[in-house]
């Protein structure tokens, strides 16, 4: 009985210490290979990771040992790769002392770890190797606007780019969710990528530390849009870099908004653009949006263009359209409803108030294919509203996906746009992004939104604008009988605003990234 009592409490130890063993060798080999800091760090993700997982209930941990190794790397070396590798031999070291007591050791153990990663792992500007780029992406519909960077990166010696797909709540939400979506994204477009959908704020906050990025990628300035360990506040320890996910085209974002000025601070003085180390802006009124606040170091705004502007003029000549092709040649039209349902928001959206008369038109105009690409938020939000009820919304869904001639679209959206002959929208961003493609649209004025700026109002005077359905059908059936497109040199004044520079956005987004980190390098050894 003491023999099987004794063999049963020293297998999960020999099974911890055989898997320590296992990192240590890892680690002895990465020590000798170039890039030994940044793949220590790859090691300890996967390690903690694994560490976490497993159960260590009943085991004494060595917490002094580690408190002592934890001092002795923070006050020893600030190089990186120094501390990851001293690091990594602390905690296996006090790993290897595990005993039998309790619960409440190991919780002590784990909280020691956590502020080790805190204190010892927050990066200094980079002294040598790769600046490693962090993507943190939520929303796939909108990796148009950074894909074009991180292949740059991949491209370039001086950079180590790194993918990570999380979670995320929309307006009309009631959990984050939605990782395992944008996973499969990548996965399908070749992205490779680190997983982070855990619910757990404490995994998914030290896990992204670990990493130990140099520079951090969000895809919106909205805080509420991610889970909290994604928040601004939760990203000080490293640098943000903005890259904006659409254009901003109104003066302000809610009626209720206060608007001292015609720049609304909601999309240009929020505590992220305050925060920012850099803001890479599509356009030269974009920068002087940003400017006039005068709450941050003008240095940090950077004339950089837009990355999926240009993604999306490539897509010319190269487009995909869901539905078949059929020998009447039907005429191609995307059915793009933004999500600003309600009356004191945005107010932009007219979808709850004709999403059925769009589907009798669709049903009885067969010679016209509708592909209904709708804003991520939108079907979530009118049943949160109260304005469809889910029951009328998954009917409409099942009738519009049976016709032949209708289909429902989500996703990145360039070669559905270049396949496309019309576009009928109520906003917001495809305003401005459609018009590259010089074909018509059609704008459905809600009359009730937001005042728009000077790019929105020059974006709506590149459309025709309409104001009923009925409006709307006749407009799009004159084009598909025929009519010209018009209003082309507004068109075209809308386009050289939108794309301010010869040089590709992305290349001057990555230039400016090196070299700020350059000069924070030559700062801090001098």
């Amino acid at each position: 009985m003491d023999n099987t009592v004794s063999h049963l409490s020293s297998d999960p130890l020999n099974s911890i210490n055989h898997k320590l063993d296992e990192l240590l060798t890892s680690v002895a080999s990465l020590s000798e290979r170039q890039q030994v800091n940044d793949e220590i760090m790859v090691e300890l993700i996967k390690f903690f990771q694994r560490f976490r997982e497993e159960t260590l209930e009943g085991q004494q941990v060595n917490v002094q040992e580690l408190r002592s190794a934890a001092e002795a790397i923070i006050y020893k070396t600030n190089d990186l790769m120094q501390s990851s590798v001293k690091l990594t031999e602390a905690v296996a070291g006090g790993l290897k002392d595990i005993g039998t007591k309790s619960e409440q050791a190991a919780a002590e153990h784990y909280r020691v770890l956590r502020q080790l990663a805190q204190t010892s792992l927050r990066k200094l500007p980079v002294a040598s190797g790769r600046i490693r780029s962090v993507f943190l992406v939520h929303m796939i519909e909108s990796w148009d606007a950074q894909v074009d960077i991180y292949r740059a990166m991949r491209a370039d010696d001086r950079f180590e780019p790194v993918v990570v797909s999380i979670n995320r709540a929309f307006p009309g939400d009631n959990s984050y969710n939605g990782e395992d979506v944008v996973s499969r994204a990548l996965t399908n477009l070749g992205i490779e990528h680190v997983r982070l959908g855990t619910q757990n704020f404490t995994e998914a906050q030290e896990t992204l530390r670990f990493l130990a990025p140099d520079v951090i990628f969000r895809q919106s300035h909205w805080d509420r849009d991610y889970p909290p360990a994604f928040s601004t506040a939760e990203l000080a320890f490293t640098r943000l870099c903005i890259v904006p996910y659409g254009m901003s085209i109104v003066q302000k974002f809610s009626h209720s908004e206060p608007l001292p000025t015609t720049i609304s601070p909601m999309a240009f003085d929020q505590p992220y653009h305050r925060s920012a180390w850099r803001v890479f802006c599509e356009t030269e009124q974009t920068k002087s949006y940003f400017l006039s606040f005068q709450h941050s170091d003008p240095s940090k705004f950077v004339l950089s263009g837009y990355p999926k502007h240009e993604r999306l003029l490539r897509s010319i000549g190269h487009g995909e359209w869901p539905l078949p092709d059929t020998p009447e040649n039907p005429y191609r039209v995307i059915w793009a409803p933004h999500h600003s349902v309600g009356n004191d928001w945005l107010a932009f959206g007219v979808f709850h108030n004709m999403y059925m008369d769009m589907l009798r038109w669709a049903q009885r105009a067969q010679h016209i294919q509708f592909v209904l690409k709708p804003h991520p938020a939108l079907f979530a939000l009118v049943v949160r509203m109260g304005l469809v009820s889910q029951a009328n919304l998954d009917e409409f869904k099942r009738q519009w996906q049976a016709l032949p001639n209708c289909t429902i679209f989500e996703g990145q959206y360039g070669e559905l746009f270049a396949a496309s002959d019309l576009m009928l929208t109520d906003g917001l961003s495809f305003l401005t992004e459609y018009q590259l493609f010089n074909k018509p649209l059609v704008f459905i004025d809600s009359r009730r939104h937001v005042q728009l700026n000077a790019l929105g109002q020059l974006a709506v005077d590149c459309a025709e604008s309409v104001n009923t359905l009925a409006e709307a059908e006749a407009a799009v059936l004159a084009y598909a009988a025929g009519k010209p497109l018009e209003r082309n040199e507004t068109r075209a004044r809308l386009q050289n605003i939108m794309l301010p520079n010869e040089r590709p956005s992305a290349l001057v987004i990555v230039d400016a990234i090196a070299e700020g980190l350059g000069k924070e390098r030559a700062s801090a050894a001098a």
